[in-house]
């Protein structure tokens, strides 16, 4: 098995993270359900709505994203905000490439973020996910993350 190597976020990592996210997150995000339902809502993808939030984040808090590589090449990130105040780590987004997904790589990028929280001074964590992300249901908990509260999304056309 190749070394998965954890590292901060670097500016020419962005391509890499976005196509990660553009190819991970069908049926795993709000937009991406939205769409199954109502068709295109906006002249634009699911795909370029979500990779237009994690860019906000690449370019507004690098510092708290982490990337995985193997081989050199980035194949996972997790992206995290953190709520000083609240002494609240956010879990915002994590997401691995297809061709790497089942290796281990998001429970260790989450145990990274985790640390990286710890670092930061920060007491608690929370991350969210949707119901139909088996993977996530399973790993959350199993990082010590205990559900607190479900939340449902309505959509309609106006």
């Amino acid at each position: 098995m190749p070394e998965i190597r954890v590292r901060k976020y670097r500016k020419r990592d962005r391509d890499a993270v976005l196509r990660i996210t553009r190819e991970s997150f069908g049926g795993f995000c709000v937009d991406s359900n939205i769409e199954d339902r109502f068709g295109s809502v906006t002249g634009t993808t699911w795909q370029e709505r979500k990779c237009s939030g994690i860019d906000y984040d690449l370019r507004h808090h690098p510092k708290h994203t982490l990337v995985a590589e193997v081989d050199g090449s980035v194949v996972g990130y997790v992206a995290t905000r953190a709520y000083r105040n609240a002494s609240i780590g956010h879990v915002a987004n994590v997401a691995v490439a297809m061709d790497h997904q089942g290796c281990g790589i998001g429970r260790m990028l989450l145990q990274e973020a985790l640390d990286h929280f710890r670092r930061c001074g920060l007491k608690y964590a929370r991350i969210e996910t949707l119901e139909q992300n088996a993977k996530g249901r399973k790993l959350y908990p199993s990082l010590g993350f205990e559900e607190v509260a479900r939340q449902i999304y309505y959509f309609r056309q106006l």
